[in-house]
């Protein structure tokens, strides 16, 4: 993973060019089983955990794992200390228990992170948990049983570039405090450590699910090929995802940790996320995600498509804190009503998202989740299709009846209404439609009554020199245009750089009448993001339209430089345009709401970088 506070120049990706994503019948059979799983559980856990994010009695900021670069700890030093790690509270069936019950369908293990310590038996290095401590087991043989029992996937990550441990492994983030720059040969090391260690683990382990590799920056091409060749060939049901380097052909797309792009990638893609603000374990954490953030970023990743790994990282001895415990088993609780929006669903068929949750699709059937707590109402704008039936799924799992009842605006499509009952604990809501067949969904988003529109900057369309939507209006009135852009940067340090960049409005009525004018962006307030929980939504009022009557409406927005990366510095991460009523906003329960991360549909645009 990567260190906190580690800033990209703009323009560049973090993890550089991405690798090729494979598109053969194998590779999208493939693909496709690793999809229908949608979450997985990430385990941070080694030599590291043994210092809990402390040396020399002082707290070591940045990622606990990265402790050995951050307080730049020799090899010899960190060698001798890893003699004592002796984790006897280790329980693999424990941990993939823990993961089973929160809805995980596979497991990702750090079987080698960037310390160059491998987390098995290897024969390719003594530098490992069998031969360097006085533990004498292979957690790795313990996890593959106990996965192979419990019904879980078994993934395997690997630092296949970064290892302190080995003098060989020079390039970006190497051990640069033990070897100076350019004793080093990076071939030498990959014949004689890193290509025998994945042979070793993608054939003595049982059937391997995923390889997750890691910050590849400074790999050569030939190098990334090889990896995802000896996967391919060892194990050819396992996904690779694209930290595997240019030049690997791999199975999906890593999105930045914890971050979500607002422009998706046309392949299968993964989020990893943790459940605190490290991936291992820190014995004085205190940012701790809420457990119904961490439910509504499952039912956000899956509406727009996605994976979710979600990690935890188990301290020294081998036990995972009670604090990550409470959260797995929250989790637990949620995926007794919402496993069947989750497992094997798709993503939301609407052309945009929705300020009060989520929608997912499974069969003919549409999931709602539901993560605003004032919503008393449900309407989904745009439905074209009346339900079979509509149903409140209990905490219980079991289905309720609700009433429902249909409103077709003359001009604008239709859309149905019900009641939602109240929530009874703080974890997302469930709705069920039942259809007959897929649902008919208006492509152009649409306005449910009394209620401000929110319109992802993931389903507009190129113009030139910006972007733009159509939209149905339904209520006339005075409408507060709000651009909502995400902060950007390292976690701990979140940064925002949107205020004084210039743009222009355009707003076109039915009837024909375009209205124009600029404006300056600034920062009118925050919004608080469950999803990126570390960052946060800010708000931008960037001008008023008129909206004489109901009808079809097309804003653009021109000349704004926005730019869809977790690591612009000079341009706008925008995620979405909400028009808001102000007067009925006030009024109406469901009117104003706090901002979620946007929701993309499947019709995506190739939009990652528009400069006017």
């Amino acid at each position: 993973m990567l260190p906190v506070d580690t800033a990209t120049p703009a323009g560049e990706g973090l993890h550089g060019d991405l690798p090729t994503i494979g598109d053969t019948p194998a590779d999208q059979d493939r693909r496709r089983r690793w999809e229908s799983w949608r979450v997985g559980a990430f385990v941070h856990w080694g030599v590291s955990s043994l210092f809990g994010g402390q040396y020399a009695g002082q707290d070591i900021p940045g990622l606990a794992e990265w402790i050995q670069s951050t307080a730049r700890i020799p090899r010899d030093e960190y060698r001798r200390l890893a003699a004592e790690f002796n984790p006897v509270r280790f329980d693999a069936d424990e941990w993939v228990l823990m993961a089973a019950r929160a809805g995980a369908r596979y497991l990702v293990f750090t079987a080698k992170h960037h310390d160059g310590f491998a987390m098995y038996r290897s024969r390719a290095s003594s530098f490992n948990i069998v031969d360097a401590t006085r533990f004498r087991r292979d957690p790795l043989a313990e996890l593959a049983a106990a996965c192979r029992k419990h019904g879980v996937a078994l993934g395997i990550y690997y630092s296949h570039v970064i290892d302190w441990a080995d003098p060989d492994a020079v390039g970006p983030r190497s051990n640069d405090w033990d070897t100076t720059s350019g004793d080093g040969v990076f071939e030498r090391y990959w014949r004689s450590k890193a290509m025998p260690q994945l042979t070793e683990l993608l054939t003595e382990y049982g059937e391997i699910a995923s390889v997750w590799f890691d910050m590849p920056a400074g790999i050569a091409p030939h190098q990334a090929a090889e990896a995802a060749r000896i996967v391919r060939e060892l194990q050819p049901t396992a996904v690779i995802n694209s930290r595997v380097g240019v030049g690997g052909v791999a199975d999906y797309e890593s999105m930045d940790d914890n971050y979500f792009n607002t422009v998706l990638p046309r392949s299968a893609w993964e989020t990893a996320a943790t459940t605190n603000d490290s991936w291992g374990f820190v014995a004085s954490e205190s940012r701790w995600k809420t457990s119904a953030s961490l439910c509504e970023t499952i039912a956000f990743t899956v509406s727009r498509g996605g994976n979710l790994l979600l990690n935890f990282g188990p301290d020294g001895a081998g036990s995972i804190p009670a604090r990550a415990s409470e959260q797995f088993r929250e989790i637990s609780r949620w995926m007794r009503r919402a496993s069947p929006a989750i497992h094997g669903a798709s993503g939301s068929p609407f052309p945009s998202g929705f300020d009060w949750g989520y929608v997912t699709s499974a069969g003919t059937s549409l999931y709602v989740h539901i993560t605003d707590p004032s919503l008393v109402r449900l309407a989904l704008p745009g439905l074209r299709t009346q339900p079979l039936g509509v149903s409140f799924i209990e905490p219980t799992g079991c289905e309720r009846a609700l009433p429902l009842s249909r409103v077709a605006p003359a001009l604008l499509g239709s859309s149905f209404i019900t009641e939602v009952p109240a929530p009874s604990d703080d974890l997302p809501r469930l709705v069920k439609l039942t259809f007959g067949s897929a649902p008919d969904i208006d492509p152009v988003p649409a306005q449910s009554s009394a209620e401000s529109i929110r319109l992802d900057v993931g389903s507009a369309r190129s113009i030139p020199g910006g972007i733009a939507w159509d939209v149905d209006v339904v209520d006339p009135g005075d409408y507060r245009v709000v651009a909502l852009s995400k902060e950007t940067s390292g976690h701990a340090k979140p940064r925002w750089d949107g205020a004084g960049l210039t743009g222009r409005l355009e707003w076109a009525t039915p009837s024909g009448e375009v209205h124009t004018r600029a404006f300056v962006v600034t920062d009118d307030g925050r919004e608080f993001s469950p999803v990126l929980f570390f960052w946060q939504m800010v708000r931008s009022e960037i001008g008023t339209v008129e909206v004489p009557e109901a009808g079809r409406y097309t804003l653009k927005i021109r000349g704004l430089r926005i730019k869809d990366s977790k690591w612009t510095i000079d341009s706008l991460n925008l995620a979405a345009i909400r028009l808001e009523l102000p007067a009925k906003n006030e009024e109406h329960p469901n009117g104003a709401v706090a901002a979620r991360a946007s929701d993309v549909p499947d019709t995506r645009t190739a939009l990652r970088d528009v400069s006017g």
